[in-house]
């Protein structure tokens, strides 16, 4: 029998077995804790590479907003020259004719769209003021840059697509066209629906113009016996007449806060002096029921 304490052979083993035992839990833990921080470092780097461009509006809706030039057009020269940009949204950016005099002050041109005769707003985009409208996908069949360009877009809250077709600019006439068409995605009947172009236009050097409108067009000029040189004007015409519509005349402070609706308040035309003026022209689209769709037709000119 052995006495205690145990021999030597024996307690060098059990030494060895407790050190390989030690070992091996040390290993695990370090493998578990590598593994812990590979997956943290993925999570990190998948957090990082995650798109950040979206944002909530004011209204709590998606809202993408950019003015990044979709097309573009230039022809002539001088005062025979022609300039159009239209955003990746559908927002006339820049509309100069002739060269050097940019009429679209800061790219604040756009659309708005609602209901109820109005009050509704299902959404709105007037360059850096925009909600309501999800992303927007495109056909441009003569290549990226280029006219004719389609933009088509879905309001958020589900109830309409909106597609909006830019035509060739024309050289000659000095003038573009867009054509929307609106649809009801939802399964029941919108009732009293309006549709609105609208755009902060400053014509000449100065932003102060004046401005008159008939039945189916609304424009701003620059008088030829005015203060600003050379004298001129940009027009913005409802060409489905067909469609109930109506033109509108707003100062800029005030646009500045019905920008994102339908009709609004309006300026007594002709204007008697020059000032800070903005146009708008609506259509009444009336009802839509499930599935169905209206088109409307817009141009913008030189006058």
């Amino acid at each position: 029998m052995w006495a205690f304490p145990p021999p030597p052979l024996m307690e060098g083993g059990l030494l060895m077995r407790r050190t390989m035992l030690l070992l091996s839990t040390v290993a695990l833990a370090l493998l578990l804790v590598g593994g812990v921080a590979a997956s943290k470092q993925l999570q990190e780097q998948s957090a990082s590479q995650a798109p950040t461009t979206s944002q909530k509006s004011s209204g709590g809706d998606l809202s993408i907003q950019s003015t990044t030039v979709k097309a573009s057009f230039a022809s002539g020269s001088g005062k025979n020259f022609l300039g159009v940009k239209v955003s990746n949204h559908g927002n006339l950016t820049s509309f100069e004719s002739p060269a050097g005099q940019e009429q679209v002050f800061g790219g604040r041109e756009g659309y708005t769209l609602c209901s109820g005769g109005g009050p509704v707003v299902h959404g709105h985009d007037t360059g850096l003021v925009e909600g309501g409208f999800g992303a927007p996908t495109f056909s441009q069949p003569n290549g990226a840059g280029t006219f004719p360009l389609t933009v088509t877009r879905n309001t958020t809250d589900g109830k309409f697509q909106l597609k909006q077709v830019w035509n060739n600019p024309d050289a000659i006439e000095k003038d573009v066209t867009v054509t929307m068409t609106l649809k009801n995605l939802s399964s029941a009947t919108i009732e009293s629906v309006v549709m609105s172009r609208t755009g902060d236009f400053d014509v000449g050097a100065s932003s102060n113009d004046l401005a008159a409108a008939t039945e189916d067009s609304v424009w701003q000029w620059d008088d030829r016996f005015g203060v600003d040189r050379p004298a001129g004007g940009v027009m913005l015409t409802a060409l489905t007449f067909g469609t109930t519509h109506g033109p509108r005349v707003e100062t800029a402070n005030t646009w500045s806060t019905t920008r994102a609706q339908c009709p609004t308040n309006e300026v007594g035309t002709p204007t008697p002096s020059v000032q800070d003026l903005t146009m708008r022209v609506f259509y009444f689209l009336g009802n839509l029921s499930a599935g169905q769709s209206k088109t409307v037709k817009y141009k913008y000119s030189r006058m």
